[in-house]
């Protein structure tokens, strides 16, 4: 199948995106595939920026989580720092612990595997495409590397419409408008509230009372962890 990069950006949600996903690497040589999305520092247990599509086997996504292999997973480790993709036989690993995931992963349709990592821009958000087959390596890479191409193309629409998702679904949730929206930005950039008064020719007093506002919505306590909401969670990105 000759997948529509038109079809996945469009694609309303994942139940219609990942039959998409898993149709077009399977023409490419996978059998299974994981793609993640996630902001680069985030390295907390509750795994707050992480969003998944699962186009693999159950049980391993409930032995990955059991064993908080999260925390320490060597592809989330490569894709943090690396724009190249990988193959599974070439993936630097650390540990015993990130060892035995990939052991476990091989004996869950990973055999064979290829980690394409994709970065939208400087400290946004970033997503990792594993692929994998039950194929033998020595058969199975080099047919998974025949599509890194077409691969590195997917990888980085699913990380378009990732980020789209995560950002319409934080706005949503918290109840941010478009000058809430603009007035952390302002902070962002370096203004403080006297500037943005004079900007948007008001009082530096109705500025604190939006900051306050946008706190309550957001659920934080000062304006910079607003900010820091708003990076993680793509507010910035154009719609």
């Amino acid at each position: 199948m000759e997948l529509s990069f038109d079809a996945v950006i469009n694609a309303a949600d994942e139940l219609e995106l990942i039959p998409l996903v898993r149709d077009a690497i399977r023409s490419k040589g996978a059998e299974w595939f994981v793609f993640v999305s996630l902001h680069p520092t985030d390295h907390s247990a509750g795994r707050s920026t992480h969003r998944f599509l699962i186009g693999c086997r159950p049980e391993w996504c409930q032995l990955y989580n059991a064993n908080r292999w999260y925390l320490t997973d060597p592809c989330l480790d490569y894709a943090r720092s690396n724009t190249a993709p990988v193959l599974g036989s070439e993936l630097p690993v650390r540990t015993a612990g990130q060892k035995r995931m990939l052991e476990v992963a091989a004996e869950h349709g990973f055999l064979s595997a290829f980690l394409i990592p994709a970065h939208a821009s400087e400290k946004g958000r970033i997503g990792a495409l594993y692929l994998g087959s039950s194929t033998r390596r020595d058969e199975g890479e080099p047919k998974l590397r025949e599509g890194r191409a077409f691969f590195r193309a997917l990888v980085l629409e699913l990380l378009d419409w990732s980020s789209r998702a995560v950002r319409e679904d934080a706005i949503r949730k918290c109840g941010l408008s478009q000058q809430d929206v603009q007035l952390i930005g302002f902070v962002r950039s370096g203004f403080n509230a006297g500037a943005i008064a004079d900007e948007l020719k008001v009082s530096s007093t109705t500025v604190y009372r939006q900051f306050q506002r946008i706190n309550e919505k957001i659920g934080v306590s000062h304006i910079t962890a607003a900010v820091r909401f708003a990076e993680e969670n793509d507010i910035f990105a154009q719609p």
